[in-house]
This record gives C-alpha cells, structure tokens and sequence, in this order.
C-alpha cells in the first residue's frame, strides 16, 4: 500500500512508487520524453555526482553543510521548516514578510527537490512544459524568471538559447541559485529586487511560476511586468491560491479570479492554459477600444456575479477531462 503524503510533503522517489503515466495527460506525456526534458535534466546534473539525486543533495549539502542524508530529510519535510521559519517572527507587515523571504533556507530544500521530482516523473514538469510553448530562441532573445527562486527555469532557457536574468527578493535564494548555475558554468544575470528593478521592454518570455500569490501588491506586480515585456511579448503565470492555514500562511489569496483579473487589466491576454498549472498570457496595448471591450469580458467573468458559474464550470470540465483520462487509461490495461 503507497504511504499517503501530508499537504507540504514531497514524494521520494526510493521509496514511493512512480505515478501512472497512463493517467498523464498528453502534453505532460510528451514533456516527460522532449529534448527540453533532457536539457532540464542536464541542468541539475554536475560532472562527478553521480545520479540526479545525488547531484540534486550534494548542491545542497555542500552549500548549507549538511550530511546528505539530512538534507533528503529536511527536502521531503521542507513545509515543517518553513511554518518554522515563518512563525519565528511575527508577519503582519510587507516588510516583515519580505524578511522571510530574504532569509528562507527551507524553499531552497522544496524547490530543488521539486525541480528533481518533475525530472524524475513524479511531478508536473512545469517548466519543461513552458518550454515548449515558446518560440525557438532567435539572436538575442531575452528571458526574465520573476521568482526565480533556486534558478532551474532559468538555466533550462540559457539551454534554450535564451539570455536569461533572475529575479527574487529572496537573497537567500538567489545565492544558492548563483552558486548552482556556476556550479555547471551556467552565465546569468542576477537581480536582488530588494535593491535592483527590472529594466523595461527588455524581454520576450517572462515566467512567473508560484510567485504572484505571495506578492501583496498584485497590480503593481502586473504592470511592472507588463512594462518588462516587449511588444507581443509571452508571460507565463499561475496563482496557487489556498485556503488560510498555518502552513499557507505565504500564499496571501483564496480566490483566484480577483488576480486573474488584475493580471488581464494590466495588459495580458490568455492564450493557453497548460494542463491547468500554468497560463501562458500575450502583452497586449492596455489602452485603447480594444482593451475596454476586453475589461468589460473580464468584469463579467472575474468580477460579476456569474463568476460562481464560471468557477464551477472550470471545475466541472477538469473533473471531466480528470475522469476521462482515467477511463482511457483503464481500457488500455484491461
């Protein structure tokens, strides 16, 4: 019988057994076995480390000065950590959260192991999954990972082709990051947005993956990378909303819709949704007739009250799509 993980825990691929692919849906099929996968996969491995866990522990044990068994422990129970860490001060102010994140050694452990599992099949390959959605790098094509956190994005779009910039108010992140990408003589550019800002009009992709949720100005967020884009420009946005909790405590919304509709307002039209973990939005002008007609789409959608119905129906089409891929992948093994 597979062990049950809790909210906050990371599966451990020596002990949980891998997920049906069978179950996958097609894009996260043919993710899994793309030459992007591949690059991915390179960018956490290390000449001398052996397997990608033990690329993955020996980062973080060289960096931090743990034994790598205790480092496997404190990725795969990371969440505990974290609610440690958040609740040694208190967090009722913006400067006090952005203290957290300066600081925060538990995200570093979550997010390499996540970036590990996607590689290892026992998470969606979210990033893989972006990278197959952009267009082929041409001579100078720019990339901005907002949140970049421990840098995997990013190096999987220098492989790309891309020059790619990370951006974090996590100094602690971004440290571990430098120290990962040079590592593997990875060149990148880094930005400490407690001190630096994002230059305008200077990227065609931008992805901000897991990042808007815990920034408490969104629509400034959203303008500012409205203004970073160049015309036509991609964004790559999702918003992991959660219910109040001790352990959610950084994700600052429960409601979605609301950010979705400042994200559009702002100037971003959605395109694609990705397996529902990520939307790939187009910079569109936000001014002009065609921007109001499009506000008023949104007011219906995002702020009305049909926006009940319009949750329930996304809902009931992912149950569906959910359901049918289960009763394919029944048939095919019976």
């Amino acid at each position: 019988m597979p062990r049950v993980l809790k909210q906050g825990q990371h599966a451990d691929p020596l002990v949980d057994p891998a997920p049906d692919r069978a179950l996958w849906p097609a894009r996260q099929r043919r993710a899994f076995v793309s030459a992007a996968m591949d690059l991915y996969r390179e960018s956490l491995q290390f000449t001398g480390a052996g397997d990608l866990r033990a690329a993955v522990l020996d980062d973080l044990s060289t960096f931090f000065g743990l034994a790598a068994d205790e480092c496997a422990r404190r990725c795969i129970e990371w969440e505990q950590w974290s609610v440690e860490e958040w609740t040694a001060e208190r967090r009722d102010s913006e400067e006090a959260m952005t203290a957290f994140y300066r600081a925060t050694k538990s995200w570093a452990f979550d997010l390499l192991w996540y970036s590990y599992l996607q590689a290892m099949g026992y998470a969606y390959p979210v990033s893989v999954a972006i990278a197959q959605s952009v267009p082929r790098a041409r001579s100078g094509a720019r990339h901005l990972d907002f949140g970049s956190g421990i840098g995997a994005t990013s190096q999987l779009f220098t492989r790309l082709g891309y020059e790619s910039d990370l951006a974090d108010i996590s100094t602690s992140l971004l440290d571990f990051a430098r120290f990962r990408l040079e590592r593997r003589g990875d060149r990148a550019t880094y930005l400490d947005l407690n001190f630096e800002t994002i230059r305008p009009s200077s990227y065609d992709v931008i992805t901000a993956v897991d990042t808007l949720v815990h920034i408490p100005d969104v629509p400034a967020a959203c303008r500012m990378l409205h203004m970073a884009l160049r015309p036509n420009g991609l964004l790559f946005a999702n918003f992991d909303v959660r219910p109040a909790s001790a352990e959610n405590a950084p994700h600052l919304y429960d409601d979605d819709l609301p950010l979705r509709y400042q994200l559009q307002r702002a100037g971003f039209e959605p395109e694609e949704n990705l397996d529902g973990m990520v939307t790939r939005y187009r910079r569109v002008e936000s001014a002009g007739l065609a921007h109001a007609l499009r506000g008023t789409r949104d007011v219906a959608l995002y702020l009305s009250p049909l926006r009940p119905a319009y949750r329930a129906l996304r809902h009931q089409l992912a149950d569906f799509f959910a359901r049918d891929r289960r009763t394919k992948a029944s048939v095919r093994m019976g």
